[in-house]
């Protein structure tokens, strides 16, 4: 197995320390970065502890390899691809992007590389690399998916495949990240305010009982159709949050935006007093679509 990196970022740095310790031998890197006097020197200690040996030209990666990871900014994917593909010498590689574009950039890479009958894969990695290395979960998609859990098997990685087409997998990760990167916004807006009247110890107490005591799919399912129920009265709660922050000179951005998503599902739902709880958010989404 002949394995490729373009782009020597932590993703490929600890992709290849784990493929590594299961005993793939020939991995190599290409990162444009390399001869930046501080950013290069990262990428070389990074390579010598690896043991991944680094090229100087994109080229050099191309030659022969059975896995190409393409592991670069999403704002470069486009680029970088176009360049691959002009260089790309080996047609049966598999063409891995790992990067965080979105799902319209993964078809239109798809769509290229189809045209040259280069398989592709979509692959989004959903975990903490350097926690998990070579065994973060991985969603895959595209045309390459199914062959690219067939080679990457005997090394433990862990691929699931989660759509035919390319883009599926991104949107996994991007839709995952409203909620992941979202919800570090709402904390530290929440303990700001807590901070600020001294009650930290009471909200996150009181927080943790009440998120604790289901599952996280159950939580979710109960505010979501109590919401529904309710849309109305808590934004109007909400909105006495928002008062009270802003009295105190806080920022109140997210507590707002939460308020209008409130007010925009009272104004969907249209419940009538004492009508029936949905069972479920799926429920509650439809009377989006019925609008």
């Amino acid at each position: 197995m002949k394995i490729s990196f373009v782009g020597f970022g932590e993703a490929s740095y600890e992709l290849s320390r784990g493929l590594k310790a299961e005993g793939i031998e020939s991995i190599q890197a290409y990162d444009v970065m390399r001869e930046h006097p501080e950013a290069g020197k990262q990428i070389e200690e990074r390579a010598q502890r690896a043991g991944v040996e680094l090229k100087r030209q994109l080229g050099d990666v191309l030659i022969n390899p059975d896995v190409l990871f393409v592991a670069v900014p999403a704002s470069k994917t486009i680029e970088v691809s176009e360049s691959i593909q002009a260089q790309l010498q080996n047609k049966q590689v598999l063409y891995i992007d790992v990067s965080a574009s979105t799902p319209r950039v993964k078809q239109e890479i798809e769509k290229n590389l189809t045209a040259r009958h280069v398989k592709f894969v979509d692959a989004a990695m959903l975990g903490p690399l350097p926690v998990y290395q070579h065994k973060v979960p991985i969603s895959a998609s595209g045309t390459g998916a199914d062959l690219f859990i067939e080679k990457m098997k005997p090394y433990q990685m862990n691929i699931t495949r989660v759509g035919e087409k390319a883009g599926d997998a991104s949107a996994v990760k991007l839709i995952r990240s409203v909620f992941m990167k979202g919800i570090v916004g709402l904390y530290l807006e929440t303990l700001q305010a807590a901070e600020t009247f001294d009650v930290s110890t009471e909200v996150i107490d009181s927080l943790e009982e009440t998120m604790d005591s289901h599952s996280f799919k159950d939580t979710l399912n109960r505010l979501v159709t109590g919401s529904a129920v309710h849309a109305k009265r808590r934004a109007f709660e909400l909105q006495g949050s928002i008062d009270m922050l802003q009295e105190a000179g806080m920022d109140a951005t997210l507590t707002a935006a939460a308020k209008a998503k409130l007010d925009e599902l009272a104004q969907v739902a249209s419940f009538e007093q004492g009508r029936e709880t949905p069972s479920s958010w799926q429920d509650v989404l439809a009377y989006y679509k019925t609008e």
